[in-house]
């Protein structure tokens, strides 16, 4: 894997506060988790994402190997190299979305308008799917939703382990800094030494902390 240079220092050992959700906070912060595990079967028939698209391009491009993890699981994310523990891998990035406009297209709790529609239609349009299983809630109140292949980065791909597992390697952070700059979508790192062939895999349940003080150089 390429290194990007950004480096964490040891994770398990920083205070992490998780951030309070209200019930739609919740769907928000809990749908990879609750969705995806609940609708295994649903995911297995969604359209094939191009190997053209930005997902899978950005995975070729950072030495990230996409492939079938398992029957259950689908495609997952793997090491094509040794990671060493506090490597940044990459970003949780996608298409931004308002609140208003999660409430509408995924939570069905407002009626669809022009914008919805005409939303939608191009995902259809393009072959992408309408789940609601890739959406994140940031820390401004708005949304990241990575189900969009054309929009989004490989790191869609990592599937779920939870943290007392040898399979979690990697954690996503909130509101790190790096060099002055603070990042606002949330940002995953390893946790602890990877080795090549080893699927990259985080808790979706803990996907929101807070930010850490002075860890990132």
């Amino acid at each position: 894997m390429k290194s990007i240079g950004a480096k964490i220092g040891i994770l398990s050992s920083l205070p992490l506060a998780a951030i309070g959700l209200s019930q739609d906070q919740h769907n928000a912060a809990a749908v990879v988790a609750r969705n995806k595990e609940k609708n295994i079967a649903k995911s297995s028939s969604r359209p094939v994402l191009s190997r053209q698209c930005l997902a899978h391009r950005s995975a070729v491009i950072s030495d990230v190997s996409i492939h079938q993890a398992s029957d259950v699981k689908g495609l997952g994310a793997f090491a094509t190299g040794r990671i060493a523990c506090g490597t940044y891998l990459g970003d949780y990035s996608g298409e931004s979305m308002t609140h208003n406009e999660v409430r509408a297209r995924f939570w069905n709790k407002r009626d669809p308008d022009i914008a919805d529609q005409k939303w939608a239609e191009s995902r259809r349009a393009r072959n992408q799917s309408i789940t609601g299983d890739y959406i994140f809630e940031l820390q401004d109140g708005s949304f990241v939703c990575a189900e969009d292949g054309d929009l989004s980065s490989w790191t869609r791909f990592m599937n779920h382990a939870f943290d007392d597992d040898r399979e979690c390697n990697v954690k996503a952070f909130m509101q790190t800094e790096t060099g002055g700059d603070i990042h606002r979508y949330p940002r995953f790192f390893a946790i602890r030494d990877i080795e090549e062939g080893e699927e990259l895999q985080y808790n979706y349940g803990s996907m929101f902390y807070s930010e850490i003080p002075g860890s990132v150089q």
